[in-house]
């Protein structure tokens, strides 16, 4: 276990009717202890789970893949700064990690592709295949696979909207050996 507590300062929100600062399990939350080595984060849509996710990674300077910028409408100029927020207890010490997000992840695949394009060598790391040459749920979990051999904080957002039942099952195994090993 790299983090063991999750601390919301609601008090310190610069606002309290703009998102993602009026998501109301954000304000009503001070600490999230983190107690098991793979913890999950459940809830309705919209209650904020991923937008936490991204916090606690911008926080523990994860980068957070992105595509290419597109013009989009923001309704709210704080979209992005809940990390500015919370704390996160290191147990001992930063250890390296990532952050997945279903959405982001086809950029990064298009992004090896081009790293590949003058190191095929890249691929390797990835089962030897492009990835996307591979289904959308084969992709994902050679990511997987290749990305969590290595020990660290991993911070998944929704890891099992391409999968398969099988995949999923196959995923959960992945998690549960990553918390044994580190």
């Amino acid at each position: 276990m790299h983090i063991d507590t999750v601390t919301i300062r609601p008090e310190q929100f610069p606002v309290r009717d703009a998102y993602p600062f009026s998501i109301p399990a954000l304000t009503a939350t001070r600490e999230i202890r983190i107690d098991a080595p793979v913890t999950f984060f459940m809830g309705e849509n919209g209650t904020g789970k991923s937008t936490l996710l991204q916090a606690i990674a911008r926080r523990c300077g994860m980068h957070i893949w992105g595509g290419a910028e597109r013009a989009r409408y923001r309704p709210s100029p704080h979209e992005e700064a809940l990390h500015h927020y919370i704390s996160v207890r290191w147990t001992a010490g930063r250890v390296p990690g990532s952050f997945f997000s279903a959405d982001i992840f086809r950029n990064f695949a298009q992004n090896l592709d081009e790293w590949a394009s003058m190191d095929p060598g890249v691929l390797q790391y990835f089962g030897g295949a492009s990835l996307l040459t591979q289904s959308h749920g084969e992709s994902l979990m050679s990511f997987f696979r290749s990305r969590y051999a290595v020990a660290g904080l991993y911070l998944l957002d929704e890891p099992e909207t391409a999968l398969s039942p099988r995949r999923c099952i196959e995923l959960l195994t992945l998690l549960r050996d990553m918390g044994r090993n580190g």
